[in-house]
Formats: C-alpha cells, sequence, structure tokens
C-alpha cells in the first residue's frame, strides 16, 4: 500500500523536528561540558609519606590527577591534567618537590623560567602559606590562547616545592583560577624524620667511616635468590683502605650480576675521606635490553642488545654534586647520550655506597627511624625512610630488622642484622622479590661456573684501584 503525499509530508516533517531537537540536545549536552569544566574541582590531599608536604590538585570534571608521588633523578612528581582525548591536554599542573637543585633565590629562578618564553607580560607575586612564602610567575601568551605559571617555595633542608601549571588552546584563562584553588591547600609542616636523619648523618661524618673499615676487612659474599628461592645471582662488597698509610682514603666497592630473565652486571668503586666531605663514585652496568622500535601505533621488538652505562659522580666541600653520566637515553637505546650536571645536595644525603654504616650506627645510638637522602651510584637522589626494630626472641640469630622506604616508588629493602651487626639477609622488593643471603666465594663459584673468572678479575681490578 502506497503512502500518500500528506502521510509522506508528515513523516518528512517529524525527522526535522526530531533532527532539530538531538541538535539542540546535543548543544545543551556540550554547554553542560564545558560549564563543568570551567568549575575546578579539586581532589583529595596527596601527602608524601611522613615528609611534612601535601597537595590538592585538580581531579573531576576533567581533569584527572593520579594521586601519587613518583620519583624521577632528584625529584618527587604530583600530576594533574585535563584531557578531552587520549593524546591531546588542553592544561597540566605539575608539582615538584625537589630534594636537590642549584639555585641562588627563588625569584632568580622564576626570571630564568620565564625567559625561555616568548612574552613580555609578566606578571610576579607573593603568597604567603603557613611559615613559608611562595613566588610565582604568570605568563600569558595572547597569541595562541595559552598561558604558563610557576610558583615555587623555598622549604627547610635545601628542599623546594615547584608548581607549574600551563594551558593551550582555551580561549578561558583557566591558569589564574587553578592556581587560586591550589595554593588554599598546599599544607608544609615541619618534617622532623628529615632532621632526624641529619643528625644521624652528621654523627656518622664525625666518628668516620674508618670503624667500618676495620669490621670488614674481607670480601662479603651473597647469594641472590628470586622469590621462588631458584639461584638467579650474586652480589660481592667490600671496604678497602688505602695502601698509603698517611692517606686517610677508603674505598667501598662491590659488583653484582644477574643470568634471569637478561643478563645484569653492575660494578661499583667509591673513594672518599673518612669524614664523607670529598668523594667520587664510578660505577658501569652491562645488560641486555630487547630494543622496541615503534612505527605508529605498532611496537616491534628486535633481538637484545648489549648496553653499557657509565657514570662518574664527585662531591666537594659537602654539597655540590657532578655527575657525568655516559650511557643510551630514553628514547633510543643505541644513541648514546653523555650527560654532564651539578646539583647542591642537602645536609641528609649520603651515599648508598656507605648506607649500611649509617644504619648500624644508628641502631647503636637508638636512632628508630629517620629519613634521608640516598646518592645512587647512578646519580639520583633518592629520599628513604630508615625504620629499625629490635629483633624478637623467635629470631635470636637476629639482633635488629631494618626496613627502608624508598619514597616514590614500590621499592623496599628489609635486611636482617646478627649479633655482631653483620648481615644475616636482605629482601629486595622492586617489580619481584630477590632474597640476599651470606655465602662463600666458593659458593658462588660451584652455583656460576660461567662466571668464575669474572669473579676474580673483577676482585682483583678493584683491590687496584679500577673498574
Amino acid at each position: 500500500m502506497r503512502m500518500s503525499y500528506d502521510e509522506q509530508l508528515k513523516k518528512y516533517g517529524a525527522d526535522k523536528i526530531f533532527l532539530l531537537v538531538l541538535f539542540a540536545l546535543s548543544l545543551l549536552i556540550a554547554y553542560l561540558i564545558v560549564r563543568a569544566k570551567k568549575t575546578i574541582v579539586l581532589g583529595e590531599q596527596v601527602e608524601i609519606p611522613q615528609a611534612g608536604l601535601s597537595v590538592r590538585l585538580p581531579n573531576g570534571n576533567g581533569w584527572q590527577c593520579d594521586n601519587n608521588w613518583e620519583h624521577y633523578e632528584d625529584m618527587l612528581l604530583l600530576r594533574s591534567y585535563l584531557r578531552p582525548s587520549p593524546g591531546f591536554n588542553l592544561a597540566n599542573v605539575v608539582c615538584r618537590y625537589r630534594l636537590a637543585s642549584f639555585r641562588k633565590s627563588p625569584r632568580q629562578w622564576l626570571q630564568q623560567y620565564a625567559e625561555q618564553f616568548d612574552a613580555t607580560n609578566h606578571e610576579y607575586g607573593t603568597q604567603e602559606i603557613e611559615e613559608a612564602t611562595m613566588e610565582w610567575v604568570y605568563i600569558k601568551q595572547e597569541q595562541d590562547m595559552s598561558g604558563v605559571l610557576a610558583a615555587t617555595i623555598q622549604l627547610d633542608h635545601g628542599r623546594w616545592l615547584d608548581i607549574e601549571i600551563t594551558q593551550s588552546g582555551i580561549e578561558e584563562e583557566i591558569v589564574p583560577k587553578v592556581f587560586e584553588k591550589i595554593k588554599q591547600h598546599v599544607v608544609i609542616k615541619k618534617n622532623k624524620l628529615l632532621e632526624r636523619g641529619i643528625e644521624a648523618v652528621n654523627n656518622l661524618k664525625a666518628v668516620g667511616l674508618n670503624r667500618a673499615i676495620l669490621q670488614k676487612d674481607e670480601p662479603l659474599y651473597y647469594l641472590v635468590k628470586n622469590s621462588s628461592m631458584h639461584d638467579v645471582g650474586f652480589v660481592v662488597e667490600m671496604f678497602l683502605k688505602s695502601a698509603n698509610i698517611d692517606e686517610t682514603e677508603i674505598q667501598a666497592a662491590g659488583f653484582g650480576y644477574i643470568r634471569s630473565p637478561n643478563r645484569w652486571e653492575k660494578a661499583m668503586l667509591f673513594k672518599s675521606d673518612s669524614s664523607l666531605d670529598e668523594f667520587v663514585w664510578e660505577s658501569e652496568i652491562d645488560q641486555e635490553r630487547v630494543v622496541e622500535m615503534r612505527t605508529g601505533p605498532l611496537t616491534i621488538r628486535g633481538q637484545k642488545q648489549d648496553v653499557r652505562i657509565s657514570t662518574r659522580i664527585m662531591v666537594a666541600d659537602n654539597n655540590e654534586i657532578l655527575i657525568n653520566r655516559l650511557g643510551p637515553d630514553f628514547a633510543e637505546l643505541s644513541n648514546l647520550e653523555p650527560r654532564e650536571f651539578t646539583v647542591e645536595i642537602g645536609k641528609a644525603a649520603i651515599p648508598g655506597a656507605v648506607l649500611e654504616p649509617l644504619y648500624v650506627q644508628m641502631a647503636d645510638n637508638n636512632i628508630d627511624k629517620a629519613m634521608v637522602d640516598v646518592i645512587s651510584s647512578d646519580g639520583q637522589v633518592e629520599p628513604v625512610i630508615i625504620s629499625i626494630t629490635k629483633a624478637p626472641e623467635s629470631k635470636p640469630q637476629v639482633s635488629y630488622t631494618v626496613k627502608i622506604e624508598y619514597l616514590g616508588s614500590t621499592e623496599m629493602e628489609e635486611i636482617d642484622l646478627g649479633n655482631k651487626m653483620s648481615v644475616v639477609k636482605k629482601v629486595l622488593r622492586h617489580n619481584g622479590i630477590l632474597v640476599m643471603e651470606p655465602a662463600s666465594l666458593e659458593d658462588l663459584v660451584r652455583r656460576f661456573p660461567e662466571r668464575a673468572d669474572y669473579i676474580l678479575q673483577r676482585s682483583r681490578a678493584i683491590r687496584q684501584g679500577r673498574l
């Protein structure tokens, strides 16, 4: 049965009305979404564990915040971003809790920061936050509807809090609104654990490392096992005193090997005066990595490639650290990039090579908890919390248990110390579990015959003061 002409007109009219209603509804939804995004809603207070610092960043109404401080090189990072579609951010907020820097003053750093932008209308200001002063600069670039605001607070003991807010392609100036919200919720408290850490580091420097040398005049061998208690590698550690009796130079050295799943070797040589005021730390890492090449959305995994990373760290006058690193950059394994930079470290900083003498002394001095900044062999500065507890009677072979928490990561160490403050067992937790237990040279040679020559050659080289 055929539809009449009038009925066809009615049908087409109804379709047009439906489309108009649908279009109007879409406009209303878009308007509500845009309006919602203009309303800045902050998420929960995100604290750096036991550091006395927390902030609130935008979260919701299009904003996303990971609510977790992450460690990167010499800082902890917290991010929030306005992302309407994958891969494109309209606005970003980044907080940086810096453990080391080289700044003369907050205003000087802000001026240097502003110079990198092609804009002349810089607006500076200050804001009192509890007992600290926040200084900031706002840079507006009208030609591309973008804006940047950077703020910084100089905290106690050489630490800094930086806040950076950026927007791009948004007609409304949301940067000042976001900053106005955030600065009202910055909480700064006294870091008592860090002050204890400074006290512990100063005590170790005053006593010196000679005691640690005398207690460990022979190499220490450790067998490394995985969570299934299968042998996967070994670690050799040793302290050496200078052959020249007139010199106070101390050497701490070590090397390790992991054969599964990818081969990994690392050697370190640490030379210092007894008070740790000046030291040189050299390290080399040789490992196999799987080369990945990205082509559009595809990732092509290639063959394993041998990679070597060399790092040399020098510290003078107890506060400036010069790091020289040669190794692959983050984007391409085959591209060797030398990097050299200088930063000023805080009074709680201590090289990881002598971390054990520090927590042994803490146990002797009844310091049960402290925060220090560990300088790793690759030049990173990592804040850690060291907790020391007396072992229960159910562990007669253990005197103390030391727990080391690395802030901004999942890494953790647990060390059992024996009656003579020697290591009974170490448990390393980072993307899995590794267990280190004391062994003998004969044990390592028997379990890893393919690396017997390596152990002897490395030991001989280190005793001669070279890697």
